[in-house]
């Protein structure tokens, strides 16, 4: 069985494989001595079905095999499970994976959850408000749920690495997905969830966009790398690095996005540089000049 690029499921991924000791495997095995398996496992910015998101455009300028697992919506608190953690690790582990790419957090501070923070709460500036939401754990909890999952990844063992990534300054404060008769069928899996998640929320507290936007900011620039990603950095170096996006200066073009928190795929596929350069410097040396 020749082996695809892509893999969408690990049933697939399991067929082609084979046993440890299958043609199979040695076939895998082989493919693999110079190119990388690279996991990637997330949210909308690896899964949305309208158009060429971050996964995307980082594999299409990569020479090896990927797995996309997850799904758009997912929250750091559905995917990162105990059971479901320890589970990836070992097929990660039994497949000899190289990577695995995270994408997941902003969900847990957008929409319902964001609102339960500001319930009852007054007029106040957006410092004021970043308080409210670090008061109410909402960091904790994230920076709990990465702990989960990197201790898990971090019993596969070898040269194997974890590589996540921030989130662009958000521009576009109350805007939509926008969703058009080509891409109507595709958008199935999101309707009813297309936006805006930011706004609705904030807007009764910060009463302004523009403050909304330096809320944003705090929100899911800022105080997700600072008390999130830099920590779980810190707490497993050597196994967890993330690329940071807050100072492209690209972000600030309003073409750049798709809604509140979405770049359009061309936005995507100005980020996938960036985010290449840290998949690249977490590969085994011999894997590195497979990813441009």
């Amino acid at each position: 069985m020749q082996l695809q690029r892509i893999y969408g499921d690990w049933a697939t991924l399991a067929r082609a494989t084979g046993t440890p000791a299958s043609r199979q495997r040695r076939t895998w095995r082989e493919t693999l001595r110079t190119r990388p398996a690279i996991a990637y496992w997330g949210d909308s910015w690896f899964s949305t079905p309208l158009y060429r998101n971050l996964y995307w455009n980082s594999f299409v300028r990569i020479d090896g095999i990927s797995l996309r697992l997850g799904g758009p919506g997912l929250t750091a608190a559905r995917m990162c499970t105990p059971g479901r953690c320890r589970n990836y690790a070992e097929r990660l582990r039994s497949r000899e994976f190289d990577l695995l790419c995270v994408s997941v957090g902003g969900n847990d501070a957008l929409g319902p959850r964001l609102a339960a923070v500001f319930d009852g709460a007054r007029r106040m500036p957006a410092a004021d408000a970043f308080a409210m939401v670090v008061e109410a754990g909402t960091f904790v909890r994230l920076r709990e749920r990465y702990a989960i999952l990197l201790e898990a990844m971090s019993r596969v063992g070898g040269g194997f690495r974890v590589v996540g990534h921030g989130y662009a300054p958000p521009l576009r404060i109350g805007a939509p997905g926008r969703l058009s008769i080509k891409n109507l069928g595709l958008a199935a899996p999101l309707v009813g969830n297309v936006g805006p998640w930011l706004w609705p929320p904030m807007r009764p507290v910060l009463g302004s966009r523009a403050e909304a936007a330096r809320f944003a900011w705090l929100l899911l620039v800022d105080g997700f790398r600072d008390r999130v990603l830099a920590p779980s950095r810190a707490d497993f170096p050597g196994l967890f690095s993330f690329a940071d996006f807050s100072l492209l200066p690209e972000t600030a073009d309003p073409a750049f996005w798709y809604d509140e928190i979405h770049p359009t795929e061309a936005g995507f596929a100005m980020l996938a540089p960036g985010y290449n350069a840290m998949l690249r410097a977490a590969l085994p040396a011999p894997k590195r000049p497979a990813v441009a």
